[in-house]
C-alpha cells in the first residue's frame, strides 16, 4: 500500500518551552450544590464531613452518608478528614479522584490516623517520587508523581494509604535485604503502591517458592519491578501456574522458567483455568493445533482469556479486515492478538496515525511491533524530521525501532549532507521542547484514568 500523506509540516520560528506547573492549591474555597439524590441534608442540617467533602468539590456524598459517617464530629473532621483532603489536593488530584480514595467501599481513608498513618505513607510515596523523572501532564498540570501514582490505581492506593507504617518499613527492609530494591528501583514499578500493600511474610513465602524452581534473586527482583503484584500470589498458585504452562504448551521446567522470567505477569494469571479455553478459541478461529504454536511463539498471549482474544480479532472485523487477512496477520506477528486497538492508549496512537502519520494503519500492522512503540516517541521523532524539512522514511521502521541516540545521530547524517546543523544538542533537549509545543502536549503524555 503506497504511504498516504498526513498533515503538512509544521514550522516553528521557535519552540516554546512547557509551561511550569501552576502553584497547587491547598483546597478550594467555592463550595458547590450536591447532586441530587445524593443523601445529603440541607445546608443548615449539613454534617461537618459533607460541609468539608463540599469545599473540596466532592458533590457525590452517597458514599459518604452512612451513620457513621454522619455522626463525625467537627473535631474529627477537622483534625483527621480535612489534612487528608488538603493533602490529596495539594498533589493535583481531582474531587472525582479524592472521593475514590476516600470512600473506597473496602478501603476507606476516613478512618485511620493521619498523622500516624495516612501523612508518614505519603511522605514515603513523595520520597520515592524524587527518583521518578515525572514530567507534568498538560490535562492535569497539578498532578504530582506520588499524584499520579495515587490516581493510576485507587484501589491500591487507598489500601496503601491506610496501611500500618510499621509493616511497610518491615517490607521495605525485605526487599533492600533479600531483592536489593530500594526506593530508586520502586520508583520503576509501573504500579508502585501494588508493592508497598505487599505484606513481607507473603512476599518472601513467594520469593523462596520462585527460588525453589531455581528463579535467581536478582530475576525475582526484575520481575517485581516490571509485574508489581506477582509476589503477592501464594506459593502453591505459582507452582501450579508454571505446571500450567508445562502441561498445556508442552514445555520442559526450564523452558517454562524462561518464559515466566521474561512474561512474569503470566504468574498474576489463573492459567489453569485461563489457558486451555483460550488454545481451544484459537485452534477454532486460526486452525486446528495452532493455539499452542501461537503462544508457544509469543508467551505474552497466555495473559489473554479467550473472551479477550475473541473481542480484539473482532475488533481488527469491524475496521474491515477480512478472516483470511487476519489468519495471515496473526500466522505472521501472532503479536496481534494482544493488541487491543480499543484501549485508551491505543486509540490515542490511532488518533495520531490518522491525522498526523503519513503512514496507514497497515503499515503499522505489517509489523505489529511497530504499534507497540509509544505514541510520544513516534510523534517526536516524525515531528522532528518534520521540523527539520526531512523527508520520513518510507516505512514506521527507520522511526520507531532505533535507539533516541541512533535517531539523532541518523538526522545529523543527513542534516550534514545538504550543510545544515541540528539546533538541539541531544534528543532530551529537542523533546523537551516538542513537549511544550500543542502537537506535544495532544501526543506526547499517556492519557489519563478518569
Amino acid at each position: 500500500m503506497p504511504a498516504r500523506r498526513g498533515r503538512p509540516p509544521r514550522t516553528f520560528s521557535a519552540l516554546a518551552p512547557r509551561p511550569s506547573p501552576a502553584e497547587r492549591p491547598v483546597g478550594t474555597a467555592a463550595v458547590s450544590q450536591p447532586r441530587s439524590g445524593s443523601g445529603s441534608s440541607s445546608p443548615a442540617q449539613r454534617c461537618p464531613l459533607h460541609a468539608c467533602l463540599l469545599q473540596y468539590g466532592i458533590n457525590d456524598l452517597a458514599a459518604f452518608s452512612a451513620p457513621r459517617h454522619l455522626a463525625l464530629s467537627q473535631e474529627e473532621v477537622s483534625s483527621n478528614v480535612e489534612p487528608k483532603l488538603a493533602a490529596l489536593a495539594a498533589e493535583g488530584l481531582s474531587p472525582k479522584q479524592m472521593a475514590q480514595l476516600m470512600g473506597h467501599k473496602t478501603h476507606s481513608l476516613l478512618p485511620c490516623s493521619y498523622a500516624d498513618v495516612f501523612l508518614p505513607n505519603l511522605q514515603l510515596l513523595r520520597q520515592i517520587s524524587v527518583y521518578a523523572g515525572h514530567r507534568p501532564h498538560p490535562k492535569a498540570p497539578r498532578l504530582t508523581a506520588a499524584g499520579k501514582t495515587l490516581a493510576d490505581n485507587p484501589s491500591a492506593a487507598a489500601k496503601y494509604l491506610a496501611r500500618d507504617p510499621s509493616k511497610v518499613q518491615l517490607l521495605l527492609q525485605w526487599l533492600e535485604g533479600s531483592l536489593g530494591v530500594g526506593l530508586q528501583e520502586l520508583a520503576a514499578c509501573k504500579g508502585l503502591c501494588s508493592v508497598l500493600i505487599l505484606s513481607a511474610d507473603a512476599g518472601s513465602a513467594a520469593c523462596l517458592s520462585l527460588q525453589e524452581w531455581q528463579v535467581p534473586a536478582e530475576q525475582v527482583a526484575h520481575m517485581l519491578v516490571t509485574q508489581p503484584t506477582v509476589l503477592n500470589h501464594r506459593p502453591e498458585a505459582l507452582s501450579e501456574r508454571i505446571r500450567a504452562l508445562q502441561q498445556h504448551l508442552g514445555l520442559d521446567a526450564a523452558a517454562a522458567l524462561q518464559v515466566v522470567i521474561a512474561y512474569p505477569r503470566l504468574l498474576t494469571n489463573n492459567l489453569e483455568s485461563t489457558l486451555p479455553p483460550l488454545l481451544r478459541f484459537l485452534d477454532s478461529s486460526m486452525g486446528e493445533r495452532s493455539g499452542r504454536r501461537l503462544v508457544r511463539a509469543q508467551p505474552a498471549l497466555a495473559t489473554l482469556t479467550a473472551k479477550t482474544a475473541e473481542r480484539i480479532i473482532g475488533s481488527l472485523e469491524a475496521r474491515g479486515y477480512s478472516q483470511q487477512q487476519i489468519q495471515r496477520m496473526i500466522n505472521k506477528h501472532p503479536i496481534i492478538i494482544a493488541l487491543d486497538l480499543d484501549s485508551a492508549l491505543q486509540q490515542q496512537k490511532l488518533g495520531w496515525i490518522e491525522q498526523e502519520s503519513p503512514w496507514s494503519l497497515d503499515d503499522f500492522l505489517s509489523v505489529p511491533v511497530y504499534v507497540t512503540y509509544s505514541t510520544c516517541r513516534l510523534a517526536a521523532r516524525l515531528a522532528l524530521l518534520r521540523q527539520c524539512a526531512l523527508q520520513p522514511p518510507s516505512t514506521p521502521s527507520r522511526l520507531a525501532s532505533p535507539s533516541s541516540a541512533t535517531f539523532m545521530a541518523g538526522v545529523r547524517k543527513r542534516l550534514a549532507r545538504e550543510g545544515r546543523e541540528l539546533p538541539w544538542a541531544s534528543w532530551v533537549e529537542w523533546e523537551e521542547a516538542w513537549l511544550g509545543t500543542e502537537e506535544g502536549r495532544e501526543w506526547g503524555f499517556t492519557p489519563l484514568k478518569d
